[in-house]
């Protein structure tokens, strides 16, 4: 009965978690002072195109750094936090016999996976740069700057001007589309477009991302940065893919425990809905209706400030109670380093309360009998949820037989690729075509979002869902028999909107009705 009694707490709680949410982020935000909020809107009201102005009148956000304490012995480089946890090692192997102030910095960047710009070492209070010397017996501290070039700024609404400019024409924007008043996330940006550029808010949501001139109307408010994010050691090999406007990261990582229990409730529910896929846990049929139609019901997860998640509802925080605690815990828990990376949007993790969206399917690829036969597969441009924001995704590929061949994944960003005029604009529609797309799709720092991700057993996958459509590429089955890829995928939702009801709701309410019957 006091299971019971939390479940009731829990659902009645459902209608004021966005105004905790609310309070949360205010609590925890870098609010702008009365005195940078009037500079903000002197420079947004002048005249003139040029947006310098305004960017210079952001406030500075405050910089961050990660302390790392380095014992250096004739073993190699020892580094742990100053509770002691450690962090990394550099074996001496991999070290010259005259160890050098940058030749450690170097080797910890790589092994970080930080620019060594960000990093200085000191000893005491004196800092190491250069060809300083370092002995093969000495505590050191690395000092890591965190890199901040991209806070989202936290805004309400302001109801004026709903049709501000981008380029030369005008943008509709749907106030409906955004979250709840005062914790709106938007970016100021300079984007550059496959035949120019422009100074801009970036406004991430589930229907698209609205993108207006810096300089342009007055649809928000700023009123302070999103909070900093959690500093969660990330997995050895993690990457970020598509360069520094990009939110894909990946990693590996090893769950042998997962492929089992999925393997033995795959044969058990045997879900072939249509061919090719085979859904072991299958969102579709774990929903709850609301007066706009059937949502996904998800699982409740309270994030600790270390990164550990906590899955809520015992044996009913899920349809399958069990896979949820053995599958989707696990994953999560690897995610969450990944997870806080992301800025499109930022999630606010530590000390939260999660809810996320479990499913696992198998794609299945017929085997090679012929050189006629249809052994291949090729997946659609798509974002997750449909009446469900959800904010990222992640997906942990368990199983790939080797049969497979291809199947990367590739992401394609949702901002604006271009705003081209005609006639009396600026008829910059003739620069646009083949080459100039190309350009900006396939050079270094790319104009147009994009890239592709190799998928392998063990590839972990995290990456925005507001920002990224994504599809899996050509896959073939180079065998004669049947070959499949399987993975384990989490929609997590924007803690920003209102949550959805969570499965101990849901279960506890129909548990009710069948004692009372």
């Amino acid at each position: 009965s006091s299971r019971l009694h939390d479940f009731w707490g829990q659902n009645s709680q459902v209608m004021t978690e966005g105004s905790q949410y609310r309070d949360a982020l205010r609590e925890r935000m870098t609010a702008f002072t009365e005195e940078e909020l009037a500079k903000l809107q002197e420079a947004q009201d002048e005249d003139g195109d040029s947006p310098s102005s305004l960017s210079k009148v952001l406030p500075q956000a405050p910089t961050r750094y990660q302390v790392t304490s380095l014992a250096v012995s004739d073993e190699g480089v020892l580094a742990t936090t100053l509770a002691g946890t450690e962090i990394f090692q550099i074996p001496k192997s991999r070290m010259p016999e005259s160890l050098t102030a940058a030749t450690l910095i170097e080797l910890a960047a790589d092994t970080l996976g930080v620019a060594q710009t960000s990093l200085t070492l000191w000893e005491g209070a004196q800092e190491l740069v250069g060809a300083a010397g370092i002995g093969w017996s000495c505590i050191l501290t690395l000092r890591e700057a965190l890199d901040e070039d991209l806070r989202p700024i936290v805004c309400r609404r302001n109801q004026a001007d709903p049709e501000p400019m981008l380029g030369e024409g005008m943008v509709q924007i749907n106030l409906a589309d955004f979250p709840q008043d005062g914790c709106i996330q938007t970016i100021a940006e300079q984007r550059r477009y496959v035949t120019g550029e422009e100074h801009c808010w970036l406004i991430y949501t589930k229907q698209q991302v609205v993108s207006y001139h810096l300089r342009s109307g007055d649809v928000l408010q700023a009123i302070g940065y999103f909070p900093p994010a959690p500093v969660w050691k990330l997995p050895s090999g993690t990457r970020r893919w598509g360069g520094r406007r990009s939110d894909v990261w990946s990693t590996h990582c090893d769950l042998p425990q997962i492929q089992k229990l999925l393997d033995q409730h795959a044969a058990l529910t045997n879900d072939r809905p249509i061919p090719r896929y085979q859904m072991i846990v299958d969102p579709n049929q774990f929903v709850t209706e609301t007066p706009t139609g059937p949502v996904w019901i998800p699982c409740d997860f309270d994030i600790s400030a270390d990164g550990s998640p906590k899955l809520l509802g015992g044996p009913l925080s899920h349809a399958e109670p069990h896979l949820a605690q053995d599958v989707a815990l696990p994953v999560l828990k690897a995610a969450l380093p990944l997870l806080a990376k992301l800025r499109r949007p930022q999630l606010l993790l530590q000390e939260r309360r999660l809810q996320v969206v479990f499913k696992a399917q198998r794609i299945i690829v017929p085997g090679r009998r012929s050189d006629g036969s249809d052994s291949e597969y090729v997946g659609l441009w798509h974002v997750d949820g449909h009446r469900e924001h959800v904010a990222a995704v992640v997906l942990y590929y368990y199983n790939v037989d080797e049969e497979l061949k291809g199947g990367d994944m590739e992401f394609c960003g949702r901002e604006p690729m271009d705003i081209l005029g005609i006639g009396d604009c600026s008829n910059n529609f003739e620069e646009f075509g083949r080459h100039s797309l190309r350009a900006a799709l396939r050079e270094e720092e790319r104009r147009v979002t994009n890239c592709r991700v190799p998928i392998c057993k063990g590839t972990l996958l995290v990456f925005s869902n507001y920002q990224m459509a994504h599809r899996v590429l050509r896959m073939v089955n180079t065998s004669a028999r049947e070959a499949s890829r399987d993975f384990v995928a989490l929609f997590v939702l924007d803690p920003a909107f209102p949550p959805l009801r969570p499965a101990a709701s849901v279960l506890a309410n129909s548990f009710l009705k069948r004692r009372a019957l």
